[in-house]
């Protein structure tokens, strides 16, 4: 009976830990870069950034088509991930409210939020590379050199001597 109460109470502390480390984070600066990049990656990536640099880049029609399908398509499917995570946290939410917890199951539902995160940031990166890659090698540079300028904007950096 011990055992399994303090198995209970530390599985229900590391729920609680996890499914509250977006809401602790938030009060640091470590949490606006941690937000960013959730907008980032539920955004496409660098999409949306070639995108607004689409003039600079010299992105043809059919590029900007490419990028666009390419971060419709993984919009969609980020939402319904992050959907089907969002229902898990509810139901172990629900199940940590009894007497006696099993444990056994919010485990496995531990597992496969675990599991669609693995799979929706493995999406991501396989998103990244197909935009990527709809880029010519000058326009990559390019984008790279602009992205730098952002940053150094952002941070109020002067223009690096390279």
């Amino acid at each position: 009976m011990k055992k399994g109460f303090l198995k209970g109470l530390f599985m229900g502390s590391l729920v609680i830990l996890g499914l509250g480390v977006a809401t602790l984070s938030s009060a640091s600066a470590h949490g606006m870069h941690h937000r960013m990049m959730k907008h980032m990656i539920m955004h496409g990536g660098p999409i949306p950034f070639y995108l607004l640099n689409q003039d600079s880049l010299k992105l043809s029609r059919e590029q900007v088509g490419r990028l666009l399908g390419l971060k419709q398509s993984f919009r969609k499917s980020a939402v319904m991930e992050k959907a089907r995570i969002h229902v898990l946290r509810i139901d172990i939410m629900a199940r940590m409210h009894h007497r006696t917890i099993d444990t056994a199951r919010i485990d496995s539902d531990l597992d496969k939020i675990m599991s669609l995160k693995r799979s929706l940031m493995k999406d991501f990166v396989a998103t990244v590379a197909r935009a990527n890659g709809v880029l010519t090698p000058a326009q990559y540079v390019e984008a790279g050199k602009l992205w730098r300028a952002m940053i150094r904007a952002h941070h109020g950096m002067k223009a690096s001597r390279r």
